[in-house]
């Protein structure tokens, strides 16, 4: 029985944004880290910017790409020794139940998804 997390498809991958960060400087900040990834942003790479959330006072935003992989390589980076700059939030089901985890710093750490809070606009 394969009991790994089922990442949800378009809008599973919330980004840490502060909590007066304009749509502008947040898609800003992620442009800096599709760059660390790629080394710079591939003409083909779109992405929208989605809902607002708040967990324990840090706030984030959806990262809205139609190509899967952009998120699978944001997940990696955000694992590796040091992690990114910006706290990922995945969210998804393992065994039938909604499942979250964050990744902070590299390190991954599964949460109730009932901590995320919508902020509406």
């Amino acid at each position: 029985m394969n009991d790994s997390l089922k990442i949800f498809n378009f809008g599973s991958l919330l980004i840490e944004s502060s909590r007066n960060e304009s749509e502008q400087d947040f898609r800003t900040n992620v442009v800096e880290i599709l760059t660390e990834i790629y080394g710079h942003v591939p003409e083909w790479l779109e992405f929208k910017v989605g809902r607002r959330f708040e967990r324990q006072s840090t706030f984030y935003r959806e990262f809205l790409c139609a190509a899967g992989s952009v998120d699978g390589r944001i997940q990696l980076r955000a694992k590796e020794r040091g992690g990114l700059h910006r706290v990922v939030v995945l969210r998804g089901m393992r065994s039938g139940t909604p499942c979250c985890s964050e990744i902070r710093s590299g390190i991954e750490t599964e949460f109730n998804c009932d901590e995320l809070r919508e902020i509406p606009d």
